[in-house]
């Protein structure tokens, strides 16, 4: 762009408002005859809006006159440029200050005159100036309001500001007081009027003596008056050279210095009584996770200047929960107490041992380099914690299992995390075990960290499905009833039982999910294919405790009513023992009221009494497949599901035996009277397509039933 083209565009190149207005000879406005592109993103005004229109039809209406006033004197001197603040009306109603700088220029012909203006937005600062004039005038209040003597004087000693209480406290007189009044004067006007108690008799002189030229001089002075009334004179010194005089009655600060002080120290030492007990834990007196975190950190910055080592040892009791359960919370809460004395046995003095949760615990070593003691001491505290403890006469037996990790294995910000996974190593191995992190469980842990990743993208994708096995009739070898069982399509891996997903899936909290999951794909599938059965099998479902007592009753009630045959729910025999409150059974009873049978899954594995059978009352029993195995060689076995037999006889409730392999196996159990069976013998777990194959078929599995 040449420079005579950028002349002629600038107008339309600045970035600032403009806008250009014509005044006749003889009119008293001016009329707008252009404005530019920022005008008008500015105000929200297009040019044909104002073009033509009198300036006034962008000001704003209240403050037209005060901006008026102020640039008609500059036309009236024929100033050719001049500057004015105006209070402009945007589009949408909104007011914008704005600094206006003019620019005008004579028409010879119409004797005329064109007014250029451009407009900058000061509204922020207008905002502050009235913010600073607000301020100004609250602290004039301020000052008046104040309870003690103040005032302001110049650098010659005249008084310039002054509050009521200053005026009173000089002067009988105070509304005679008046600007300009010098200080030496006023101190004699005090003296005089018994103000100062050492000036009574001797006013001049004492004046002489008090005032100096440094009367006013920065600094702090105390002043003890009779009547044990005391007083604190401040003084300061502004850029101006002003002096600030402020006298404070601090009586009373005097006479409880001492009583404050004495406080203070009290509230001293009981901010440090507060912060140890929020360091502690209420029951045992160990520390608590906050201070486990603030030692760690000791620790650490402690290895950065040595060659020591760090250890975490994370223990946590075997069988508690029974404790608590069978006995008593009160005996729970004596066992963790003797739990917390035998650990401060083996324990150094300097070892820190903190209750991070109901029954786990740490204790934090600082170690040389090398040393086994962290090794020496978990193994002396599973021992000592195999002990029983005794609680109003009873014998309260648990264990210990303990995870160790230790630098410079692991990270000293990753010792907790892999403790807990040392822990977590050691209960797979049963109780009363010491876990150690090592290098294989970063493996462990990434993969377990890959499969939770994968887990997690198939329940988005939907990968998980349901597999059927069937059960049939002991007698007749009829096909009545399938179990759905979970299976993952994995994209790379294939068909994936849930040996390879479910402990992860469970870690992660989602296994509910996947029973959801593979509840509604059975039912929608299987609605669809026994729609015309007149005598539909069975649906049965692995469901956890976590499931049953977070339902969403609606939606199994309309799954449920989808599906023309009965739905089953089955449960481990340990979920009926454990969960037997009344919460549990009302879900359960809900459950029934949809037409829901219950059945215990794995009856035999657990601890489950007849009386909480009858108070259950479940339609079916799954005979635990590792009892069922031996039951063709042992009359031991025999015996016992022959038991279980009369048992479910007695209370009407029908016996299924899983895990038939063989035909000898289906006989005799047949003979016992078990009304269902279901195993390899039959047929695998197998895809819906494959259950569509089997009842396409008309033999069904009816060749292999058992013989009598």
């Amino acid at each position: 762009m040449s420079f005579e083209a950028f002349k002629s565009r600038f107008m339309e190149l600045t970035s600032d408002p403009v806008a250009i207005g014509y005044i006749a000879h003889d009119a008293d406005n001016a009329r707008v005859v252009y404005v530019n592109s920022a005008f008008s993103e500015e105000l929200g005004y297009a040019a044909h809006d104002v073009v033509g229109k009198s300036v006034d039809a962008y000001h704003d209406s209240e403050t037209w006159h005060d901006f008026i006033s102020a640039v008609r004197p500059h036309f009236a001197a024929g100033d050719p440029s001049f500057t004015a603040d105006a209070v402009l009306i945007r589009a949408d109603g909104s007011r914008l200050w704005a600094s206006a700088s003019f620019v005008v220029v004579e028409e010879q012909e119409s004797q005329g005159r064109y007014v250029c203006a451009t407009f900058r937005d000061i509204s922020a600062f207008k905002e502050a100036e009235a913010v600073a004039e607000k301020a100004r005038a609250l602290l004039a209040a301020a000052i008046n309001a104040f309870p003690d003597p103040f005032a302001i004087y110049d650098k010659d000693h005249a008084l310039l500001v002054w509050n009521p209480a200053y005026a009173r406290s000089m002067t009988d007189a105070p509304d005679d007081l008046k600007p300009g009044i010098g200080l030496k004067a006023l101190l004699l006007e005090a003296a005089r009027s018994g103000r100062v108690p050492e000036a009574i008799g001797r006013e001049e002189e004492w004046v002489e003596e008090y005032y100096t030229p440094d009367v006013l001089a920065p600094g702090v002075e105390d002043f003890e008056f009779r009547g044990d009334r005391h007083f604190r004179m401040v003084r300061s010194r502004t850029e101006k050279g002003e002096n600030v005089v402020l006298r404070l009655d601090v009586s009373e600060v005097v006479r409880h210095r001492r009583a404050a002080e004495e406080y203070a120290r009290q509230l001293e030492a009981a901010n440090r009584a507060i912060m140890e007990k929020a360091l502690r834990d209420d029951l045992t007196g160990l520390g608590n996770r906050r201070l486990l975190t603030q030692k760690l950190e000791e620790f650490v910055e402690r290895k950065s200047g040595s060659d020591g080592e760090i250890a975490v040892l994370q223990i946590d009791l075997d069988r508690f929960k029974q404790i608590n359960d069978t006995m008593g919370h009160a005996a729970g809460d004596h066992v963790l107490v003797e739990t917390a004395k035998r650990i401060l046995d083996l324990v150094e003095i300097d070892d820190v041992v903190s209750r991070i949760g109901g029954d786990e615990f740490i204790a934090l070593l600082y170690v040389s380099a090398g040393s086994r003691r962290p090794e020496r001491l978990a193994k002396s505290l599973i021992a000592s914690l195999s002990r029983p403890a005794h609680f109003e006469g009873k014998e309260c037996r648990f264990g210990a299992s303990v995870g160790l990790a230790r630098t410079p294995l692991s990270d000293p910000d990753e010792l907790l995390v892999n403790s807990d996974l040392a822990l977590y190593k050691a209960k797979r191995q049963g109780r009363g075990r010491l876990g150690i992190f090592d290098r294989a469980d970063f493996e462990e842990a990434r993969q377990n960290k890959t499969l939770a990743d994968e887990i997690m993208r198939g329940l988005e994708n939907a990968e998980f499905l349901p597999f059927y096995q069937p059960q049939v009739d002991a007698q007749t070898g009829e096909i009545v009833g399938l179990e759905a069982l979970a299976r993952w399509a994995h994209p790379d891996r294939g068909i994936v039982s849930p040996s390879g997903f479910l402990r992860i899936a469970t870690d992660l909290n989602v296994a509910a999910d996947i029973d959801r999951m593979i509840f509604e794909r059975a039912i929608c599938e299987c609605s669809q294919f026994f729609r015309s059965h007149l005598a539909p099998p069975s649906l049965s479902f692995n469901v956890s405790a976590k499931r049953v007592v977070e339902s969403d009753f609606d939606a199994i009630r309309r799954s449920v009513e989808a599906y023309p045959g009965q739905v089953c729910f089955e449960l481990l025999e340990t979920i009926f023992l454990e969960e037997e409150s009344d919460a549990f059974l009302f879900h359960l009873d809900r459950l029934r009221e949809f037409g829901i049978g219950l059945e215990i899954d794995d009856f035999g594995s657990g601890r489950a009494s007849v009386v909480a059978l009858q108070r259950i009352g479940p339609d079916r029993l799954k005979i635990d497949r590792r009892l069922v195995a031996p039951v063709s060689t042992s009359s031991k076995s025999h015996r016992l599901l022959r038991s279980i037999v009369d048992i479910g006889l007695a209370l009407d409730i029908e016996i299924v035996a899983e895990g038939v392999e063989t035909r000898e196996q289906a006989e005799i159990l047949a003979q016992l009277g078990c009304n269902r069976l279901q195993g390899f013998l039959f047929a695998a777990p197998m895809a819906l397509s494959g259950v569509f194959e089997l009842f396409s078929s008309s033999e069904g599995l009816v060749e292999a039933r058992p013989t009598r």
